[in-house]
């Protein structure tokens, strides 16, 4: 008879030693469970002769209640327990969408360096500097001098990009739920959404490029073709991109936060907390592809990532040498000009010659340009591919519908077979199940 109680009072002295020994809270238990102190001790005594088990048990209930509830308002009174647990969304799961952008317009001109070239001290400041300029400054001071810079291990040919990372400082009775295991995961989410993030902030700079050069290149009609190419390969990635975005953010993470926080308001006890957000972290682990089943579908992923950084670097070349160009030609009507005006010949033949010469042998560039761009999106194109089939075979189907969304117009479709194969499965699947 008595085994049944074993565990709720188990839980009761657990969570009293909680409140004395890390919370240093000495509040009298009789304070914590008033419940259980009735003034009226006959009636008590009478009702537990004759009842024993049910009284005994109703006892227990009320001071496991009681003592959990009076732990859960100290956690979110003194130690802003739920505070920190949205402070973990906006900046470690990149939900404080200005200050992120802003961060990342600040923190450009030093990650594009080489990591061995940063200095922690540095970071510090802009990030500081962020958080004032947003609507990061109106967060609570306990919160905001937890925020910091961390830089992880360097690898040879590392830039800033690949080695930065926020990080939030936890201790005491917080960090009860936020574990070092817990900050590891957070840790490992982060890197993957800055990338993520990384790849739309690279993409609206490369679609600024394309707007903002556009009309300055049209006085070299020779360019049409190659930044046709550039236009057509940028909105194929920006597909994906969003496609990839809307993914990570709505269906992994406001979902999988939503279901987290329903259930911490609906916690009993600190250890119902702590279940909820292990289960949060493990989903989100797992739908962001960073578990071990999903390792073929990141390396694609990342692999996919490094393309987009290819098409920036290789379109930012063709833009140097464009416009490089096009000064020399601009600068070469304007001395002719300037001459003529003041009555002399524009320009002698040889000048004119060497003209000539030096727009042919551009001209003669251009092919080239057109095939490392026809090599990058056969490369671009080929591993998107890959990564659309590992898709449509996952278990997840959430997943496979990710694969529709990234092959709306079934361009890929097309190519592979295995994708129509595997669109045909699914299908099948789904009308057994109905």
């Amino acid at each position: 008879m008595w085994s049944r109680f074993l565990w709720p009072v188990l839980l009761i002295g657990k969570s009293i030693n909680f409140l004395h020994q890390v919370c240093q809270d000495r509040t009298p238990l009789g304070k914590i469970t008033p419940a259980s102190n009735s003034a009226d001790t006959p009636r008590d005594t009478a009702e537990l002769l004759s009842d024993l088990e049910g009284a005994f048990q109703e006892k227990i209930d009320a001071a496991y209640f009681d003592t959990s509830k009076y732990l859960l308002d100290v956690l979110n009174r003194n130690y802003l327990l739920l505070e920190h647990l949205q402070a973990m969304r906006r900046y470690l799961l990149l939900g404080q969408g200005d200050f992120i952008r802003h961060l990342m317009d600040l923190l450009k001109p030093e990650l594009v360096r080489p990591a061995t070239t940063l200095y922690q001290h540095n970071l510090t400041g802009i990030l500081e500097t962020a958080v004032r300029a947003t609507n990061a400054q109106y967060d609570n001071a306990e919160i905001l001098k937890r925020l910091d810079v961390r830089l992880l291990e360097v690898s040879p040919g590392d830039t800033g990009w690949d080695v930065f990372s926020l990080d939030y400082h936890v201790d005491g009775p917080i960090a009860t739920v936020f574990t070092r295991e817990c900050m590891g995961h957070y840790l490992r989410v982060f890197n993957f959404l800055w990338r993520a993030k990384r790849m739309e902030y690279t993409l609206t700079d490369i679609w600024k490029g394309q707007m903002c050069n556009a009309k300055l290149l049209k006085t070299m009609p020779e360019l049409s073709g190659v930044l046709h190419q550039c236009h057509i390969l940028a909105s194929e990635m920006v597909h994906f991109i969003h496609q990839m975005q809307y993914y990570i953010t709505f269906e992994v993470l406001e979902c999988s936060w939503d279901e987290l926080w329903n259930r911490v308001q609906q916690a009993q006890d600190l250890d119902h907390i702590i279940a909820a957000h292990d289960l949060f972290l493990d989903r989100v682990i797992s739908r962001c592809l960073l578990d071990n089943s999903s390792r073929n579908l990141l390396n694609q992923l990342r692999a996919i990532f490094d393309q987009i950084i290819e098409f920036q670097s290789a379109q930012d070349s063709l833009y140097r040498s464009a416009l490089e160009e096009l000064t020399l030609r601009l600068q070469f009507e304007e001395r002719k000009q300037q001459k003529e005006s003041e009555g002399q010949w524009g320009v002698t033949a040889e000048q004119e010659a060497e003209e000539k010469k030096r727009i042919q042998e551009f001209q003669e560039t251009i092919p080239k340009m057109r095939s490392q761009l026809r090599i990058l999106t056969h490369f671009y194109q080929n591993i998107v591919q890959q990564f659309l089939v590992l898709l449509m075979t996952s278990t997840d189907e959430s997943l496979r519908f990710l694969s529709f969304r990234l092959d709306f117009n079934e361009h890929y479709k097309a190519r592979e077979p295995r994708l129509r194969a595997s669109l045909g499965t699914n299908r099948g699947r789904r009308q057994s199940n109905i």
